[in-house]
C-alpha cells in the first residue's frame, strides 16, 4: 500500500511540471486551459473512419482497444461487438458485406499489406492477402457484391505495380493486368473489369483502352494537366471526372474516353474541386466539394441534401458522407469545423441521426482557439491564401508566432482539423502561440497556375511566401518579429531548414520533422516506384545528373549554407521513412554539430514519414513544446505520465 501511494506521489509530481509563459504578451492573459499532450495523441476516446456495410447491415470502425489500435465492427440489429486489433490505415468492406479489406503500414516504411478480416466469423483473425516482403500493396477497388478485390502490388518489379484479382473467401489470387514498365495508373469498374490505363512516356501522358488482348490510345494530355476518373458511367466509354484539362481549376466533368471531349457539371471559380460523392449504384454525382476559404458544398440531390443539413450547426462545417449502403438509405457522416470532427449514423430516411464518435479533440473543443481563412499579395503581387490560428483570450498584441508549413509541397492546408500530425495547430496556439499556416506557391487547391508558378522556385519564390506571410504577421499586429518560430515536416521540414539556414533574421528557431536537407542526395534516394513520378520533380526543381543542375540544387540545399545558422534547431525523423532518408537528418546534424549550431536530433523507431505511433506523436509534441517554450516563450505542459508507459507500446 505505501509503494503505491508513493509511486502515485512520483507520477503526480512528475505530470505537475508545467512550464508558465515567459514572454510578455502571455504573462498577464487568462490563457484558456491547458491541454494535457495525451488528450491530443493518445486519446482513448477519439473514434474515426466509420463505415457502414454495403447490405447496411453492419459498422465498422477506428479505435482503441485495450490502449492498442483496433477495428471495431458493430452488427446494428443485435449491437454485438467486438474489436480487431490492429493498425489498420483505411477500412473497405467487401461488396458482400462480409469482409472487412484493411491496408496496413506497420513500420512506417510504405510496404503496405492488404489484410482481410472475415466479420462472419467472431473467431476470425487478420489474413494478410499480399504476404510479399519488402512489397507495396493498395487497394484499386472492390468488386460489387463479391468478396473480391483488385490490389496493385510491385512484387514483381520494385519499380512498377501489376494489378491482381483477389478472392478473400477462396484466398484465390491471379494476375489481372501485367504492367509493361510504363503505367502509373490502372482503372477498374463496380464489378472489377479492367476498363483503362494511364501511359507515360517521359513527355506526356495518354490514355489506353482494352482491345481484345491489346490496347489502343485514345486521349492525351500534357503533364501539367491532371485528371482522375471518378467512376465509370454504364453503358459506353465514358466517366465522371475531376480535371484540369484545357482550364486552370480541376471541376467535375463527364468525359468521353474515346475522344477526351469533356462537359462540365460543376466548378468553383476561386479553387479546385476536391472530392465528389456518386450514388452507391455508379453514374449519379450527389455532392461535390471544394475549399476557398471555408468549406463548400455543392448538392445535386435535393433529398440528401435535407438530410446532411440537420448535421451541420451553427457556422461553418464541412460535411462528408464517408459511406454509403448499396441501397443509399443508409449512411455515414463526418462533419468538421476547425475544432475537431463529429461522426454519424443516418439509419434511414425520417429516422434521426445518431452521433457515434468524436475525433480525440472532442472532450476539450470549447477550450481551442478558432481557426480563420487568411489573404495576402506576395512581393511580385501573386494572392496567397492561408489560415491563422490566434490563442483566445490573447489577442490585440502581438504575439510569439509559428510558421505552420504544410508538405507536399503539392498538399495544402485545409480549414478543418486534421487529425493527429496536423492538429499541430491547435496544439501550439494551445500553448500561448499565433499560428500561421500558408499555401504558398506550389499548393495544390487553388488551380494549375498557383501550382505551376512553383516551377524553379523551391529556395525561392515558394520562400519568399512565407517570409511575406510573416511580414503580413507582423504588419497586422499579430506576431512579434523577434519570436516567430518555423514549423515543418516533409517540405515543410525542408522549409525549415531553410528558414533556419537562408533566413537566419526572419526565425528565431526552427522544427524540422523529416525534411529534406539536401535535393541531390534526396532526389538519388527515393523509392525505385517513384521512378516515373520523379519527371514531375525534374520540372520544378532539377537534375542533378547534370552537373550544372546540380549546383543549383546545392545553393537551394540547407546542409549547405549551416554556417549561416544563429537560433536553435530541432530535427525529428522517423528512421524507416522511406520518401526522405533518415540519413539526410543525420548528415544535417552532423554538419551542424560541425560548425558549432546549437541542434537537437529526436529519433522515432519503428515509423518512417509522418509518425503512426502514439508513443512517438508523444515524444514528438512534447519536444516540440518544451523546445518552443525557450525559444519562443510560450507554455509548456511538462512531463506526461503518459511517457512512463510509452516504452511498453
Amino acid at each position: 500500500m505505501t509503494m503505491r501511494v508513493l509511486v502515485l506521489g512520483f507520477v503526480v509530481a512528475l505530470g505537475g511540471c508545467a512550464l508558465a509563459p515567459t514572454h510578455p504578451a502571455l504573462q498577464d492573459e487568462a490563457l484558456p486551459p491547458l491541454i494535457a499532450v495525451r488528450d491530443f495523441v493518445a486519446n482513448l476516446d477519439g473514434t474515426s473512419v466509420y463505415r457502414i456495410s454495403p447490405d447496411g447491415k453492419s459498422l465498422a470502425w477506428k479505435g482503441v482497444d485495450a490502449l492498442k489500435p483496433a477495428v471495431w465492427v458493430r452488427n446494428l440489429a443485435s449491437g454485438q461487438m467486438r474489436a480487431i486489433s490492429i493498425r489498420a490505415d483505411a477500412i473497405v468492406w467487401s461488396g458482400d458485406s462480409r469482409f472487412l479489406f484493411l491496408p496496413v503500414d506497420a513500420t512506417g516504411d510504405e510496404n503496405t499489406h492488404v489484410f482481410a478480416v472475415d466479420v462472419s466469423r467472431t473467431d476470425s483473425a487478420p489474413s494478410d492477402l499480399t504476404p510479399f516482403a519488402g512489397t507495396k500493396s493498395s487497394i484499386i477497388r472492390r468488386v460489387e457484391g463479391t468478396s473480391e478485390l483488385l490490389v496493385a502490388t510491385n512484387q514483381r518489379d520494385k519499380k512498377v505495380f501489376d494489378l491482381y484479382r483477389i478472392d478473400a473467401a477462396s484466398g484465390k489470387r491471379e494476375l489481372a493486368a501485367l504492367n509493361p514498365g510504363n503505367v502509373p495508373n490502372w482503372s477498374v469498374d463496380r464489378q472489377g473489369r479492367l476498363r483503362t490505363r494511364t501511359v507515360f512516356d517521359g513527355a506526356e501522358r495518354y490514355l489506353q483502352l482494352p482491345q481484345g488482348d491489346e490496347w489502343r490510345t485514345t486521349m492525351r494530355w500534357r503533364l501539367d494537366e491532371g485528371w482522375w476518373i471518378v467512376d465509370h458511367l454504364p453503358g459506353g466509354n465514358s466517366a465522371l471526372a475531376i480535371s484540369n484539362r484545357g482550364r486552370d481549376k480541376r471541376a467535375l466533368v463527364r468525359i468521353d474516353l474515346e475522344s477526351g471531349r469533356e462537359e462540365v457539371i460543376y466548378d468553383d471559380p476561386d479553387v479546385d474541386i476536391d472530392s465528389v460523392l456518386i450514388s452507391p449504384n455508379g453514374g449519379v454525382p450527389l455532392m461535390a466539394q471544394s475549399m476557398p476559404g471555408y468549406p463548400k458544398a455543392k448538392f445535386f440531390d435535393a433529398a440528401l441534401a435535407a438530410r446532411l443539413e440537420a448535421l451541420r450547426g451553427e457556422g461553418p462545417a464541412s460535411v462528408n458522407v464517408t459511406s454509403m449502403s448499396q441501397d443509399g438509405q443508409v449512411m455515414t457522416v463526418s462533419v468538421g469545423t476547425d475544432k475537431g470532427w463529429k461522426y454519424f449514423l443516418l439509419p434511414g430516411v425520417g429516422a434521426a441521426p445518431q452521433l457515434l464518435g468524436q475525433s480525440n479533440t472532442g472532450g476539450f473543443a470549447s477550450s481551442l482557439s478558432a481557426t480563420r481563412p487568411i489573404t495576402y499579395a506576395a512581393r511580385d503581387g501573386l494572392r496567397i491564401h492561408g489560415y491563422l490560428t490566434v490563442p483566445e483570450g490573447v489577442q490585440g498584441r502581438p504575439l510569439p508566432t509559428v510558421l505552420l508549413v504544410h508538405g507536399g509541397p503539392w498538399g495544402r492546408d485545409s480549414w478543418t482539423y486534421q487529425g493527429t500530425n496536423r492538429s499541430m495547430q491547435q496544439f501550439l496556439a494551445n500553448r500561448g502561440y499565433a499560428v500561421l499556416q500558408v499555401n504558398y506557391r506550389g499548393s495544390s487547391g487553388y488551380g494549375r497556375e498557383h501550382t505551376d508558378k512553383a516551377v524553379g522556385e523551391f529556395a525561392g519564390r515558394m520562400h519568399d511566401d512565407l517570409i511575406d506571410g510573416v511580414r503580413w504577421a507582423v504588419a497586422e499586429g499579430v506576431a512579434d518579429p523577434k519570436r516567430v518560430g518555423i514549423y515543418g515536416a516533409s517540405y515543410g521540414g525542408y522549409a525549415a531548414l531553410l528558414g533556419a539556414t537562408v533566413t537566419p533574421d526572419v526565425f528565431a528557431c526552427a522544427v524540422d520533422v523529416v525534411g529534406i536537407a539536401d535535393l541531390a542526395t534526396w532526389y538519388e534516394e527515393t523509392p525505385p516506384y517513384w521512378d516515373m513520378g520523379l519527371t514531375w520533380w525534374r520540372r520544378f526543381i532539377g537534375d542533378p545528373a547534370d552537373p550544372a543542375q546540380r549546383k543549383v540544387l546545392d545553393s537551394k540545399s540547407p546542409i549547405h549554407h549551416v554556417e549561416n545558422v544563429r537560433g536553435p534547431l530541432l530535427i525529428m525523423h522517423g528512421v524507416n521513412d522511406p520518401r526522405v532518408r533518415y540519413s539526410q537528418s543525420q548528415r544535417m546534424v552532423a554538419a551542424l554539430e560541425k560548425h558549432g549550431k546549437q541542434v537537437e536530433f529526436v529519433t522515432f523507431k519503428d515509423d518512417g514519414h509522418g509518425n503512426r505511433k502514439w508513443t512517438n506523436n508523444l515524444a514528438m509534441y512534447r519536444h516540440t513544446e518544451d523546445f518552443f517554450a525557450q525559444c519562443l516563450g510560450g507554455r509548456s505542459g511538462g512531463f506526461d505520465y503518459y511517457q512512463l508507459a510509452a516504452w511498453a507500446f
